[in-house]
C-alpha cells in the first residue's frame, strides 16, 4: 500500500482516563462503563448509573467522535461515542482519545484498536497482572499504520459491515434458540 506511515498514538490523539464517580443517580448524565458494551465492544443501551448534569463540567462531557478504549480489565475493546446515544462521560476504566480528526477517522482508529493483533499486544503487556491494565505511556508508544483518509475510510465501512454481520448473526442465534426451546416444550409437555 502506497502512500502510509506508521505513527504512534501520542502524535496523532490526545487522551487520558475517564472520569471516577461515587455518586451515582438513576436519570441524568449516561456513566458509561464496560458492562454497558458486548464482547465485540457494541453498545448496549443498558446503561443504569447515571450523574446529575450540575456536578459535571462541560468538558468532561464525552464529544462526538471520542474514542473509548478499557485500559483495565480482562477485554479490551474501543468504541466511538455518538451524541445521538446521548450525553455521556466515561467511567475511569476507560481511556478517552481524542483524535487529529485532519490525520485519522475515530472510526478507523476503533478498527486498527478492536483489530487482534492490538488485542494480543495488550494483552501481553498486561499479562502477569490479575487485573490486566495498558498503561499510560505504553498506549502512547503504539504504533498504527496510518493510510490516507480515502482508505481509512474504505477500511471503516469494511468494518462496519462486519459489526452488523456479527449483530445479524447474533439475532440469528437467538432466534434459533428460541425456536429449539420453544420445539422442546411442546415436546417434553
Amino acid at each position: 500500500m502506497k502512500n502510509k506511515t506508521r505513527v504512534k498514538i501520542k502524535e496523532i490523539a490526545d487522551f487520558n482516563f475517564g472520569y471516577h464517580i461515587s455518586e451515582i443517580q438513576n436519570q441524568g448524565i449516561l456513566y458509561l462503563q464496560a458492562k454497558n458494551f458486548d464482547e465485540n465492544g457494541l453498545y448496549l443501551d443498558n446503561v443504569e448509573n447515571f450523574i446529575d448534569k450540575d456536578t459535571i463540567k462541560e468538558e468532561h462531557l464525552l464529544r462526538d467522535g471520542d474514542v473509548l478504549l478499557v485500559g483495565k480489565g480482562m477485554r479490551f475493546f474501543a468504541y466511538k461515542y455518538e451524541q445521538s446515544i446521548g450525553k455521556a462521560i466515561a467511567s475511569s476504566i476507560f481511556y478517552l482519545i481524542r483524535v487529529d480528526q485532519n490525520r485519522i477517522l475515530p472510526d478507523y482508529l476503533v478498527c486498527i484498536l478492536n483489530h487482534s493483533k492490538s488485542h494480543k499486544y495488550f494483552n501481553s503487556i498486561g499479562a502477569g497482572s490479575s487485573i490486566p491494565s495498558i498503561r499510560k505511556n505504553e498506549l502512547a508508544d503504539y504504533e498504527i499504520v496510518l493510510p490516507p483518509i480515502e482508505m481509512q475510510s474504505k477500511i471503516v465501512n469494511i468494518y462496519n459491515l462486519y459489526k452488523y454481520d456479527i449483530q445479524l448473526i447474533e439475532k440469528i442465534k437467538q432466534n434459533n434458540l428460541i425456536r429449539f426451546n420453544q420445539m422442546i416444550n411442546e415436546i417434553t409437555k
